[in-house]
């Protein structure tokens, strides 16, 4: 049981880190993508629920944190909200592949289902962002300017349509190619893992 746990943790932990460095590399590339949930992905696929909110909970804290230290900005708390969107998509990820076998039956089927978690995931954390930005967001002050989609933001704020919607809107097809990366490509890591079958799985 010991050896278990130990091992998750250690999953968890990579988890963590290589979401870091994926993050970092779509900002230097320069992509209007996050790639930062292809490992919280993999880990609730493979671990299940609780290793995928783990990661997804201390995620933004620790990212902002390194932004922070990168760019030279003080700690902006609201940030680490964000981490509620990566816990759904932990939920919705995992309430579609808790049975395994649906993504065992062909690859038509597989296709079918890693598409739907990416919708499903798609519209869930847009609509949490969009409200987190328009109610939360003002008590914290100006954004930190640290996401893809703040520039857009802007840009949709000049056309008086209101808040949520300025934040929504250009939210949507970044968010939804995003969530098609990230779920397809964490998909591909959790097989690798199974084919090597590494004894951490601890389904909840």
């Amino acid at each position: 049981m010991q050896n278990v746990c130990f091992k998750t943790f250690i999953l968890i932990l990579a988890a963590l880190i290589l979401n870091i460095l994926t993050a970092l590399l779509a900002i230097e590339l320069h992509l209007v993508l996050f790639l930062d949930t292809i490992f919280t992905v993999a880990i609730t696929f493979y671990a299940g629920l609780i290793p995928g909110l783990i990661v997804a909970f201390i995620y933004n804290p620790v990212m902002t944190i390194v932004l922070c230290l990168k760019s030279g900005h003080s700690f902006f708390i609201y940030d680490s909200l964000y981490c509620f969107c990566g816990m759904v998509i932990v939920l919705i990820t995992w309430a579609f592949s808790r049975n395994k076998s649906n993504f065992q039956q062909n690859k038509s089927v597989t296709i079918f289902y890693l598409i739907i978690i990416s919708f499903s995931s798609a519209i869930a954390s847009c609509l949490l962002a969009s409200c987190l930005d328009t109610f939360i967001r003002p008590f914290f002050g100006p954004a930190s300017g640290f996401g893809p989609t703040d520039t857009f933001t802007n840009s949709f704020s000049d056309l008086d349509i209101g808040d949520f919607l300025s934040y929504f809107l250009p939210r949507i097809p970044l968010t939804f190619l995003d969530r098609l990366i990230s779920t397809f490509a964490g998909f591909f890591v959790y097989s690798l893992l199974a084919k090597k079958k590494l004894p951490a799985k601890t389904e909840s």
